[in-house]
């Protein structure tokens, strides 16, 4: 975050002699315009870095609380979502199993639910039947990996949020060495500190985003309504049932 900007080409000896007054004011000017605090700018005017960092930490914490929450709603979100594909993949596989009974009796046309079924009509139905399962898996499958990349965001952002937390009271409790530089190794020491979290801040912040829910709805209603599934695999599954069962 400490960085070496245009300033110290554009202010040169300036920039080294930053005890004086007028270039103090220069300094400052410029590290502002810039956006940018160089080793020289924080010595020309540590009360003003502090309170850049002070405000920056601030900031931080806000947005990676409202980022926090927003990941716990997304993932009670996906539970829900979670719980309804299994529970529709459940009654895909129950449905299934009636088509297949009905067809290994051997006598058509069959009552399946109340409704009536030719040979050809029951293997129409049992291949969208098993269209829908395979879809209701691939949903259970992204959900559950959208809810691993979820959970992993949360606990980044679990960490960051306690460590800028606790260097937001550190900065403020050593306020004044960093000020009078009394003691220069400590100021030294926390200054590369804050760097570093600030510099985590901004890639716990800045992270790939997890994928949204509306997302996951959407691939799914893309994959339409029509059967791909071949007569072979219909007639493999009434026959054998499906593999592993």
């Amino acid at each position: 975050m400490i960085r070496i900007v245009l300033a110290v080409l554009t202010l040169g000896g300036c920039v080294l002699a930053a005890c004086s007054p007028a270039c103090r004011a220069v300094v400052k000017q410029t590290y502002k315009q810039f956006g940018g605090w160089t080793e020289g700018a924080r010595q020309g005017d540590p009360a003003g870095y502090v309170e850049y960092v002070r405000g920056q930490l601030r900031q931080d914490l806000a947005d990676m609380r409202d980022s926090h929450a927003q990941l716990q709603t997304e993932q009670e979100r996906l539970e829900t979502l979670l719980a309804t594909r299994q529970r529709q993949l459940l009654d895909a596989s129950r449905l299934l199993e009636s088509f297949r009974s009905a067809w290994q009796a051997g006598t058509f046309p069959v009552t399946v639910l109340g409704r009536s079924y030719t040979s050809e009509q029951l293997q129409s139905q049992v291949a969208m039947l098993l269209d829908e399962q395979t879809g209701y898996e691939s949903g259970v499958q992204r959900i559950r990996q959208a809810q691993q990349a979820t959970a992993e965001r949360i606990r980044q952002l679990t960490v960051q949020l306690g460590s800028t937390d606790t260097s937001l009271s550190l900065l403020d409790a050593q306020k004044e060495l960093l000020i009078s530089e009394r003691l220069q190794t400590s100021g030294d020491a926390l200054v590369a500190g804050v760097d570093a979290l600030l510099d985590g801040n901004r890639e716990v912040l800045s992270g790939g985003p997890v994928r949204p829910l509306e997302d996951l709805v959407t691939a799914e209603q893309s994959r339409g309504t029509a059967s791909t599934q071949s007569l072979a695999r219909v007639l493999e599954y009434l026959q054998h049932g499906l593999p592993g069962t």
